[in-house]
């Protein structure tokens, strides 16, 4: 798991059966070392959101409910952004 930012939605004319009704974001990981990702987002995230994202294609795939699924990254939380204290 790792922290990273949404940046864009995919947009996809052909897709696997198990991303239909599914959001696809690209997801930049906070990190550094990892390239930006393709997520599957069933949170609701979006642009400039702060989330919480896995590699692991096992939970990916219960998911999008589909064994067969291609899917390895995916949304696992938003993180709510920081409140400034009141004076």
């Amino acid at each position: 798991m790792r922290t990273a930012t949404i940046k864009g939605h995919v947009t996809s004319t052909i897709k696997h059966a198990s991303f239909k009704g599914r959001g696809l974001l690209i997801a930049v990981p906070d990190s550094g070392d990892v390239a930006p990702q393709v997520v599957i987002d069933t949170l609701g995230a979006g642009l400039g959101d702060r989330v919480i994202i896995s590699s692991d294609g096992a939970e990916a795939r219960k998911i999008v409910g589909d064994k067969s699924s291609p899917a390895r990254w995916c949304v696992l939380g938003i993180i709510d952004p920081e409140r400034k204290p009141a004076p």
